[in-house]
């Protein structure tokens, strides 16, 4: 009984330490945003620059050159043909031995509100497609408090999946359009779906971030959610979702939001 209110204790302490002081304005982030844009663009004119200079002083390439270009083209060349078999024999032995990894050919949509302390809030609207060892994941983002609002589309175009039975490793990329600003960011994820009880229990933790435009990254998130099926129906699995986010905005705007949602999956 001691051991348990320790527990709580220390949650709620971790809790606070973690949203004191971290209360944050969306409209400082869109300021942040602006002033991203126009770093990127004092960038871009620097580099086309000195680039073209590059290639005024560089006008001629000997026979060596051309050789060492040629063998690093053989070799490129060959990794990306070696690097497709494998991934075309990968997801063939995966699709003929669909039955041994749960919901590997799957369509998975739901939504989810979050909440902080405060009176910040986040919405996910989202949808994602499962095929063998390949995913894509789009979803509608906005984050609000009183000062504003900030929404982006955010779509992992392409997930690589490594299936372990009921373990699923993920790594994708793909990118992030912020409605207003407007603006793009390339971002990549990471992570984990772990899938228990003949998939009715289903853990997920994931990872995002985005490019460096100027010395901050515009966002990173930490995800963890779960699920727990109540209604299946054929191909249709219904269930409610719970869970915790982490977001970070250029390094110094920082919310943990509680989730919670649901969930509508369909599949084997």
């Amino acid at each position: 009984m001691v051991i348990m209110t320790n527990l709580k204790l220390l949650v709620i302490i971790i809790i606070l330490t973690l949203t004191t002081n971290l209360k944050c304005q969306v409209k400082e982030i869109k300021e942040d945003i602006k002033n991203d844009k126009k770093s990127k663009s004092s960038k871009s004119y620097t580099c086309t620059r000195s680039s073209s200079s590059t290639r005024r002083s560089s006008s001629y390439y000997d026979d060596e050159e051309s050789f060492g270009e040629w063998i690093l083209g053989e070799i490129f060349y060959s990794i990306v043909k070696g690097v497709g078999f494998v991934t075309y024999q990968a997801q063939k032995n995966v699709l003929e031995n669909r039955d041994y990894y749960p919901n590997i050919i799957s369509l998975k949509s739901g939504i989810d509100y979050g909440t902080t302390l405060f009176k910040e809030n986040t919405l996910n609207p989202s949808i994602r497609l499962n095929w063998g060892i390949f995913a894509s994941d789009f979803r509608y983002s906005l984050l609000s408090d009183e000062t504003d609002n900030l929404q982006s589309l955010d779509w992992q175009v392409l997930i690589v999946r490594v299936p372990i039975k009921n373990l699923k490793i993920n790594y994708g990329i793909g990118f992030t359009s912020v409605l207003s600003p407007q603006t793009s960011y390339f971002e990549s994820s990471a992570g984990l779906d772990v899938n228990l009880m003949d998939s009715r229990l289903n853990f997920t933790a994931n990872y995002r971030w985005t490019e460096r435009k100027s010395e901050d990254r515009y966002r990173q998130e930490v995800k963890l959610t779960g699920d727990y099926v109540i209604m299946e129906k054929g191909v249709f699995h219904l269930s409610p979702m719970v869970g915790f986010t982490y977001q970070e905005y250029f390094n110094r705007h920082k919310y943990l939001f509680v989730n919670v949602g649901v969930r509508v999956r369909f599949s084997k």
